[in-house]
């Protein structure tokens, strides 16, 4: 750990007068951070800079809107993907910058992700020092604190998750889990998790994984996938993370008249749509929201109604059949990815678009057998390099080579044994 020498400069602005500046050695020491507060106009987000010799490029700070030093606050800390830069935006689109105290984090090393102890220790050091500096200065709750992120800062915020126990929670964006790690460890404390991946993404059967790998941890796990993405974002906001997060903020707040509103007017809005087939989608989004969960027990029957009357006509029963077989095969895909398994899940893939021509999933399954040939092409390489590093010596027990099944750059990392993501 390193500990500054010597106190930073903090320059404020709006709370002491703009170009005053004030030494004191409360500041943060670790790493020698400072900060620079600006934009405090009437209703406006406060933003905070802070900056660390181990980093490019200095973490942004949103408070919110309705700051006060009165109350404590949660935090969700999001980490960009791969070239990207610090960025409170999209965090900020789903807090309405309200509630939450948003921070865009970055990394210590640029490029891709190395998964090992001692590069998440760097990184966890700077969102400790981070997270014990919001917390005396700008009245942040240590016990309610989140990490998120996109793509390579969405596997970050997995492996941190699981690094650090006293995280409340993760969203993990166009990303999921890979078995990086054996022999996992329960939480200690209940954690939350919010799993966001396109449909069309190749990291999509991760996402499912990671839902089943955090759930046996004692995670409670909303899953939002995006019907027709690929590896992005959606644009503007994604409804299922706004209300998730508006839950997390607030969650002894009793939502009852709330979702009762939401889902009557959701469900008037599905009714009205003119393909049958995009009502059931639609249907079956809806149930998976937050706010559905917190339904009155008589409109998840109204709406399981519905679903089945949609389904007793013949396309959308044959979308629902299509959708069923289509499930098994991601079942047995999110369990691991061997060499001959792709193979054969490739070959179904196929047989699934070809068996159930004309429907969507027929569609769908399609890209997944494209997916897979990608997957098969990816493995029998990782195949050729393993057999090359062992006849060198090179390769580790498990030989495993790499954390990006989609990209060929071999991981330069050995194996660690045990747990490398459990902080004792």
């Amino acid at each position: 750990m390193i500990i500054a020498a010597a106190p930073p400069a903090i320059r404020i602005e709006g709370y002491l007068g703009v170009g005053k500046t004030m030494w004191t050695c409360n500041t943060l020491a670790l790493l020698g951070a400072f900060f620079l507060i600006q934009g405090f106009a009437a209703g406006a987000p406060k933003h905070l800079e802070l900056g660390f010799p181990q980093l490019s490029k200095r973490v942004q700070v949103v408070l919110p809107e309705n700051y006060s030093p009165e109350r404590k606050w949660p935090a969700v800390f999001y980490y960009h993907a791969t070239g990207g830069k610090p960025t409170t935006s999209f965090m900020q689109a789903h807090t309405r910058n309200r509630d939450w105290i948003v921070v865009g984090m970055t990394y210590t090393q640029e490029g891709r992700l190395p998964a090992t102890a001692e590069y998440l220790e760097k990184e966890f050091i700077i969102l400790a020092s981070t997270r014990r500096h919001l917390a005396a200065k700008w009245d942040l709750d240590p016990r309610r604190c989140y990490v998120g992120g996109f793509s390579k800062g969405g596997w970050m915020a997995g492996f941190l998750l699981q690094y650090d126990p006293t995280l409340a929670g993760g969203i993990i964006l166009g990303a999921g889990h890979q078995f990086l790690i054996r022999d996992p460890k329960r939480f200690r404390q209940p954690k939350s998790l919010f799993v966001g991946v396109g449909r069309m993404d190749e990291n999509y059967p991760f996402a499912l994984r990671s839902v089943v790998h955090y759930r046996s941890l004692g995670a409670r796990v909303m899953m939002k996938e995006w019907n027709g993405l690929g590896h992005a974002l959606p644009e503007g906001e994604s409804r299922a993370l706004t209300q998730w997060m508006g839950l997390e903020a607030h969650p002894a707040v009793d939502y009852k008249k709330e979702v009762r509103g939401w889902l009557v007017k959701r469900l008037d809005q599905i009714q009205g749509l003119p393909d049958l087939v995009d009502q059931w989608t639609a249907i079956r989004d809806l149930e998976r929201m937050p706010f559905f969960r917190m339904a009155a027990a008589d409109d998840k029957a109204r709406v399981a109604v519905l679903r089945s009357a949609l389904e007793g006509g013949v396309r959308v029963g044959a979308e629902a059949k299509a959708l069923t077989a289509h499930q098994g095969l991601l079942r047995r895909e999110a369990k691991g990815h061997s060499l001959s398994g792709c193979q054969r899940l490739a070959t179904e893939y196929l047989a699934l678009s070809e068996n159930h021509a004309g429907t969507r999933q027929a569609e769908i399954a399609l890209g997944d057998h494209e997916r897979m040939k990608k997957l098969i092409l990816h493995l029998r390489t990782q195949r050729k390099m393993e057999a090359e590093l062992k006849a060198k010596g090179e390769a580790g027990k498990d030989g495993v080579l790499g954390n990006d099944p989609f990209k060929g750059e071999r991981e330069e990392r050995r194996p660690i044994p045990d747990n490398p993501l459990l902080r004792r």
